[in-house]
């Protein structure tokens, strides 16, 4: 049942938290790849912290930024038309 729970943590949080959205309009766009992308950048899966808790990686349902597809969110500030390129750039600042 705790693993249906997103907020449930098992481990503790990184200090920077990177969202990658799978809504509809995001998911038509190629956000699996992106989110693929940032977990072999990072070398974690979803819901997983990197071992020096400096990263999470989440996923969302909806970022409500439809227009933007695909998002991606860290620290609450939000990166929109996502590409490969794009998260390497992001994620080396």
């Amino acid at each position: 049942v705790s693993t249906f729970y997103t907020r449930f943590k098992f481990t503790p949080p990184g200090k920077n938290t990177v969202k990658v959205c799978l809504g509809p309009a995001c998911h038509l766009r190629g956000s699996a790849v992106i989110c693929d992308e940032v977990g072999k950048r990072l070398g974690i899966k979803p819901r997983e912290t990197t071992g020096d808790l400096k990263y999470s990686l989440e996923t969302t349902a909806c970022s409500g930024a439809c227009a933007l597809a695909p998002v991606v969110e860290i620290n609450d500030k939000v990166y929109s038309q996502m590409t490969r390129a794009k998260v390497r750039r992001v994620l080396a600042k």
